[in-house]
C-alpha cells in the first residue's frame, strides 16, 4: 500500500460513496470477482467475513495508518463503524446518503473483474490494480511490440498513457506511461524498463499511487472513535480547497528564539499538505507568509510578508514524500514582549496554515538553534533555507545527509566546522566530506552542513557539530540504518 499521512496533490482521485449496509443478504455470492458495482460492494463488504475486508480490493486504497487502526478492531460491529468512517472521510458532499467515491471505486473493481480474465484475475492483476487506483488511461492504451525496450523487451505488451497535472510526472507535459509485458498468453505483468524490469514498479507510477490515494481524503480532521455513533464520523461539507489548518511551531523541540533583534520562529509543514507543479526537472510549491507582531500593552504593529518556493527534485519524491519542510521564520524586532500571528498560504490549493501566540525577545541569550537533521535542503529564497526531514531523523549508513541550524551574531568560519558521530560509550568518529555554507540574511543566518555518514554503522547515535574551538557544540540524536 502507498504512503502514510495525507499528501495533497494536483491530481485528486475523483472517486467520493453508497451507505454501507449492516445486514447481510440470505444468499451467498459464489463469484469472487463480481461484475457490477453493487454486486462488488455487497460481496466485499457484506457477504465475505468482515475481518477480510482490508484484504480485498480496498487494500489498494487504504493508507498505512488506517490499516493499523483497522487491525485493532476485533468485532464485526467495530469493523462496520470503521468501514463507515473510512468511506465518509472520502466523501466530497455529506449532505446526502450517497457515496460517489465508494460507488466509483467498486465500479472500477467490477470493470476490471470483467475485462482482465488472465491470471491473476480482475482486480488482483497488475493491470487491474493500476486501473482501480488511477482509472482509465487518460492518454489511451495500445498493444505494441516491446522488443528492444530495455528490461521490458518482449514481443507483446500494452502501453498505457496517463495525462494529468500532478507530482508523478517528470515532464512538463504532465504525462507518464505504464508498461505491461505479456509474459504468457493473456498474462500481463507490470514492467520497469529501467533497473527493475518485469514485476518492478516505476517511480512515476508509485508516486502517482501515493498522491492519488492521499489526495482522495476530504476530511483529514475527524478521527475514528469506536462506539461514538454515526454523528462522529460525518462532518459538515469540507472542500478540497480553501481550508485552514494549524501551523506546527516547534517550540517544544527547540523553542522560539528572540535575541538581539532577531526573532526565529521554528515551523514545520508536511509536504503532503502542499500542491506542487512540474518545473524543469523538478517540482515546486509556492508559499506566501504573512506575519504580524503586536507589542504587548501597546499599539505598535510590525508586519512582514515573504514568498517562498519549495523545490523538490523529481527523482527524490518517493523517498521524501512523507517528510516535512522544517525551517524558521526570521523577523526583525526590538527587545520586548509581543503577540505573534503567522499565516502560511499555499495559493494553489488555497490552504492556510495558521498560528498565534506570545513571544519574548530578550537582549541576550543563546546564539544558535538546535540542529535539524534531514536528507535534503531546499532554498526558499535568497538567504533562507529549509530542510526536508521526518519527525525522527533516520539516516542511511554510507549515504550523505544535511544538518541545519540558525545562528545570530558572529558568522562562523566554514573551514573550522567539524562534525562527529558519538556512540553510547562516548567514542567519537569524525565524519568525512563535511562542507558548510552560510546562508546570508539581514537578521540571522542558517548554517547548512552536509556530510557523509560512515559505512557499516547502525543504531542510535548523537551527531555533534563544532563551529569553532570556543563555541559550545550542537547535538542531535539520530538513528542510522
Amino acid at each position: 500500500m502507498v504512503l502514510p499521512d495525507r499528501f495533497r496533490a494536483l491530481i485528486v482521485l475523483v472517486l467520493p460513496i453508497v451507505a454501507i449496509g449492516t445486514t447481510r443478504p440470505a444468499f451467498a455470492q459464489k463469484d469472487e470477482f463480481p461484475k457490477t458495482m453493487e454486486a462488488a460492494r455487497r460481496f466485499y463488504e457484506e457477504e465475505r467475513p468482515l475481518k477480510d475486508w482490508a484484504g480485498g480490493p480496498v487494500e489498494y486504497l487504504i493508507l498505512d495508518y488506517e490499516h493499523d487502526t483497522w487491525k485493532d478492531q476485533k468485532t464485526d460491529e467495530l469493523r462496520r463503524q470503521f468501514i463507515k468512517w473510512f468511506w465518509d472521510r472520502r466523501d466530497l458532499d455529506t449532505r446526502d446518503e450517497g457515496h460517489a467515491f465508494q460507488e466509483e471505486f467498486y465500479r472500477r473493481v467490477a470493470f476490471v473483474n470483467k475485462r482482465f480474465r488472465g491470471f491473476p484475475r480482475g482486480w488482483r492483476s497488475d493491470r487491474g490494480r493500476v486501473w482501480v487506483i488511477l482509472g482509465r488511461p487518460t492518454g489511451g492504451m495500445r498493444r505494441r511490440d516491446l522488443r528492444g525496450f530495455g528490461r521490458c523487451s518482449y514481443p507483446e505488451g500494452e502501453w498505457w498513457t496517463y495525462r494529468t497535472n500532478n507530482m508523478a510526472f517528470r515532464s512538463q507535459m504532465g504525462e507518464f506511461h505504464v508498461v505491461f509485458v505479456e509474459t504468457r498468453i493473456g498474462q500481463f505483468e507490470l514492467c520497469d524498463p529501467g533497473m527493475l524490469g518485469v514485476g518492478g514498479m516505476p517511480t512515476d507510477l508509485r508516486t502517482a499511487f501515493l498522491f492519488t490515494n492521499e489526495g482522495a481524503l476530504v476530511d483529514t480532521v475527524t478521527e475514528f472513535r469506536p462506539g461514538a455513533g454515526a454523528a462522529s464520523t460525518r462532518v459538515a461539507i469540507r472542500e478540497t480547497v480553501a481550508r485552514t489548518e494549524p501551523l506546527t511551531v516547534l517550540a517544544e523541540t527547540w523553542g522560539i528564539n528572540g535575541v538581539a533583534g532577531a526573532l526565529v520562529i521554528p515551523i514545520e509543514i508536511p509536504l503532503r499538505g502542499l500542491l506542487f507543479e512540474p518545473v524543469g526537472d523538478g517540482l515546486r510549491a509556492t508559499l506566501r507568509i504573512d506575519a504580524s507582531l503586536l507589542r504587548l500593552g501597546g499599539t505598535d504593529e510590525l508586519r512582514g510578508t515573504q514568498e517562498w518556493t519549495v523545490d523538490l527534485p523529481a527523482a527524490d519524491v518517493a523517498r521524501i514524500g512523507a517528510a516535512s519542510l522544517r525551517t524558521a521564520l526570521l523577523l526583525r524586532a526590538e527587545a520586548g514582549g509581543y503577540t505573534l500571528d503567522v499565516r502560511v498560504l499555499d495559493p494553489l490549493s488555497e490552504t492556510a496554515f495558521t498560528w498565534d501566540g506570545e513571544v519574548e525577545i530578550s537582549d541576550s541569550g543563546s546564539a544558535a538553534s538546535p540542529l535539524i537533521i534531514g536528507r535534503s535542503v531546499t532554498r526558499l529564497r535568497e538567504g533562507e533555507v529549509g530542510i526536508i526531514s521526518g519527525a525522527e531523523p533516520r539516516l542511511i549508513a554510507g549515504d550523505s545527509f544535511s544538518a541545519l541550524t540558525w545562528l545570530r551574531g558572529k558568522v562562523p568560519d566554514a573551514e573550522t566546522v567539524r562534525m562527529t558521530l558519538v556512540d553510547s560509550a562516548g567514542a567519537e568518529v569524525e565524519l568525512e566530506e563535511v562542507s558548510a555554507d552560510w546562508g546570508t540574511n539581514a537578521v540571522a543566518g542558517p548554517l547548512i552542513v552536509q556530510a557523509m555518514m560512515p559505512a557499516g554503522v547502525a543504531g542510535d547515535y548523537v551527531l555533534r557539530l563544532r563551529l569553532d574551538d570556543g563555541a559550545v557544540p550542537l547535538e542531535a540524536k539520530v538513528r542510522i540504518e
